[in-house]
């Protein structure tokens, strides 16, 4: 489902990486939503914020890796219902990005390349989380 990227968790860490860079450009509603959407899946955000992000009580054990504390290893099938309903916030308003894009991402190294590859990596994100919920079924990343 991800035709962007070469298999590698690299391109998905590089665009949680960009999306930490430019948030605080962006609107804050559709930061909120990409906040939700995002936050475990390719960006670091904190499970001790939010419980859904591992699971809500621990079905699997704590997060052990040093330098990717927070990434997504379980997301139950509510979380990601709830990842789905933010991604259907966020999708209209992508557009709205490329600017913060440019002014903190582009041509950076260890960013992705243009505004056009992080914006389809985060709808191949949406592909996937949206036929997810669909389905009623939880994610599983292994970074």
């Amino acid at each position: 489902m991800f035709f962007t990227t070469t298999g590698a968790y690299r391109e998905h860490g590089r665009a949680g990486a960009a999306w930490a860079d430019m948030r605080p450009l962006v609107d804050a509603s559709a930061r909120d939503a990409m906040d939700t959407f995002l936050g475990g899946l390719i960006w670091d955000a904190d499970p001790a914020d939010d419980p859904v992000l591992t699971g809500g009580g621990g079905f699997f054990p704590p997060v052990t890796d040093r330098l990717h504390p927070h990434i997504l290893l379980v997301c139950p099938p509510g979380g990601v219902t709830r990842k789905a309903r933010a991604w259907n916030r966020v999708e209209p308003r992508l557009k709205e990005m490329r600017e913060p894009f440019a002014a903190e991402c582009e041509g950076w190294a260890g960013r992705p390349d243009t505004f056009e590859d992080f914006a389809a990596l985060l709808s191949e994100w949406g592909d996937v989380t949206v036929e997810s919920a669909r389905r009623g079924w939880g994610l599983v990343g292994l970074p």
